[in-house]
């Protein structure tokens, strides 16, 4: 995992919990270098659950709820980094269908990384889309995080469900977000 999702959790947590709580977690982790991440590095993806979970007990939150408030966190985040990308698309589902692109090319180019695996999207109707793809690590609260935030940038209201599907020995995460209303 990409040493930016160690240091985007870091600076939510520091933000909303107090840099001496964060000093306590990271003196109990085997994690970074005393808790410095370099963005472009790689770091176990256990690392970033164990830091998630100390977090997690320190402020009396379920990792669950945790981890999707630093994907709503960390999509604040990407439209800061790489505002033109979002520029242009009128809508959420509009969005979503230029995701793989986004990750694959400008992601990528930014922070490589080859366990990237792509994004399958499909406009099911005007209200409903689905967004897919191939997991190894259990991030489907980050995604579902990530989703809030997009809700929220784009003023639409979503329901989203995930599912868990094994096809051809590969798990496969598919996420239905349903669209009912604007935000006001």
């Amino acid at each position: 995992m990409k040493g930016i999702f160690f240091t985007e959790f870091l600076e939510m947590a520091e933000r909303e919990y107090g840099s001496h709580t964060i000093e306590k977690i990271i003196s109990f982790l085997d994690a970074g270098d005393y808790g410095v991440f370099n963005v472009n590095m790689d770091y176990p993806y256990t690392q970033f659950h164990n830091l998630v979970k100390r977090l997690a007990d320190e402020v009396r939150i379920s990792p669950s709820d945790l981890t999707k408030l630093f994907g709503e966190h960390l999509f604040s985040r990407f439209i800061i980094l790489y505002r033109p990308h979002f520029a242009g698309n009128s809508d959420i589902f509009e969005f979503l269908e230029q995701i793989d692109y986004f990750i694959h090319v400008k992601l990528q180019s930014d922070f490589p990384h080859q366990g990237i695996t792509g994004f399958k999207t499909e406009r099911i109707n005007q209200n409903t889309f689905t967004v897919s793809y191939q997991s190894t690590h259990d991030l489907i609260d980050l995604a579902i995080g990530l989703f809030m935030g997009c809700q929220k940038f784009f003023n639409e209201d979503l329901t989203v469900n995930a599912e868990i599907k094994t096809e051809f020995d590969k798990e496969w995460v598919y996420f239905t977000l349903n669209k009912s209303k604007v935000l006001v």
